[in-house]
C-alpha cells in the first residue's frame, strides 16, 4: 500500500480507467474526471470519486494530478479552459501530461502553465491498456526535479519503466514520437512482409514465430493479433487515429527542425491510403 495522499486523474478512458484503478487498489483517494458520462459512472464503480470539472478536481487534490486526455486541445481544455485547472485558485499543482504531443506544444504548455503555479511534468507512456492495468508503462519523463520527486510515489504504481530525459518539456514527447515512428514502421514491415510470404503459400501462423526467433523480431509480430483487430475493427477516435495523429506531429516537427523523414512520411501515407491489407488467416499464431 501506498500512502499518498488525495490524487486527481483527468480522462478516463482505454488508459486512465485502469491507471485510476491501479491507484485505488494502492490505497490512495482518487478524484477523477472525465467529459464522458460512462467514463466517470465505470471509474466511480471502480472507487473514484467523481469530480465535475478540471478545476474541481485540482480543489480536492493534496497536489498531484495526472492528465492522460488525448490530443492538445484537450489538454488546453483541462489546463486552461473555463472549467480548467488553473482556475482551481490552487497553487503549487504539479500537474503529469501523459497524453502524447508536439515536443514544442509541449513545452509551451510547461511555459504558460508556470505563470499560473502550475507544474508541468513532460511524461507520455506507451504500453496500452494492458501496460496501464498492470502497472507496466512506459513512462518517458522530463521536468524539474523537484516536481518528478514528489510525483515518483504515484509514478512508481503506473509505470515499472520511467526514464529522465531532462528538465526541458518537450524532450519525453520527443521519445514518444520516436517510438511511434518505429512502431508504425514496424506494423507496416509485418503486413508486407505477410503479404510476401503469402504469395508462396506460406500463412501467418507458420511465419510469425519464425520471424520471432529472427532477426526481424519486434512488438509487432509479438503482437500481431492485437495490432491487426486496430484496422479490422477500426472505429473513429481508436488506435489507428492516435497513430496519425502522432505522426502528424512527427511531420511537424520534421518540418520545423528541417529533417528528412521518408520512412515516417510513408507509412503515414499508407496508413491514410490502403494499407494494411486485408490479412485472411484464420491463425494468427500469436498471443495479445
Amino acid at each position: 500500500m501506498v500512502e499518498h495522499g488525495t490524487v486527481g486523474l483527468i480522462g478516463l478512458g482505454e488508459i486512465g480507467l485502469p491507471m485510476a484503478s491501479r491507484l485505488v487498489q494502492a490505497g490512495l483517494r482518487v478524484v477523477g474526471y472525465d467529459v464522458q458520462r460512462k467514463a466517470l459512472e465505470q471509474a466511480v464503480a471502480a472507487g473514484v470519486q467523481r469530480a465535475g470539472s478540471p478545476a474541481e478536481v485540482a480543489r480536492a487534490v493534496d497536489r498531484t494530478i495526472v492528465s492522460v486526455v488525448r490530443t492538445l486541445p484537450q489538454t488546453e481544455e483541462v489546463l486552461f479552459g473555463a472549467d480548467g485547472l488553473v482556475f482551481a485558485n490552487r497553487p503549487a499543482l504539479d500537474v503529469a501530461v501523459m497524453s502524447t504531443l508536439n515536443p514544442a506544444a509541449m513545452a509551451k504548455l510547461a511555459e504558460r502553465a508556470a505563470g499560473h503555479a502550475l507544474t508541468l511534468v513532460d511524461a507520455p507512456v506507451s504500453g496500452g491498456r494492458a501496460g496501464a492495468e498492470a502497472g507496466t508503462l512506459a513512462i518517458m519523463l522530463a521536468g524539474e526535479p523537484s516536481a518528478l520527486e514528489r510525483m515518483r510515489p504515484v509514478l512508481e504504481l503506473l509505470g515499472t519503466n520511467r526514464f529522465v530525459l531532462g528538465e526541458r518539456a518537450g524532450m519525453g514527447q520527443a521519445a514518444k514520437l520516436a517510438n511511434q515512428v518505429m512502431l508504425t514502421a514496424a506494423l507496416l514491415g509485418v503486413a508486407e512482409g505477410l503479404t510476401l510470404a503469402r504469395s508462396f503459400g506460406l500463412d501467418a501462423g507458420t511465419v510469425l514465430p519464425i520471424i520471432g526467433a529472427s532477426a526481424g523480431n519486434s512488438w509487432a509480430v509479438q503482437n500481431w493479433a492485437t495490432a491487426r483487430r486496430w484496422w479490422e475493427t477500426y472505429q473513429p477516435g481508436t488506435t489507428l487515429d492516435i497513430l496519425v495523429k502522432d505522426l502528424r506531429s512527427v511531420q511537424s516537427c520534421a518540418a520545423d527542425a528541417g529533417l528528412s523523414l521518408p520512412v515516417a512520411a510513408c507509412v503515414l501515407e499508407q496508413i491514410l491510403g490502403a494499407w494494411p491489407p486485408t490479412v485472411s488467416d484464420q491463425h494468427e499464431g500469436t498471443q495479445d
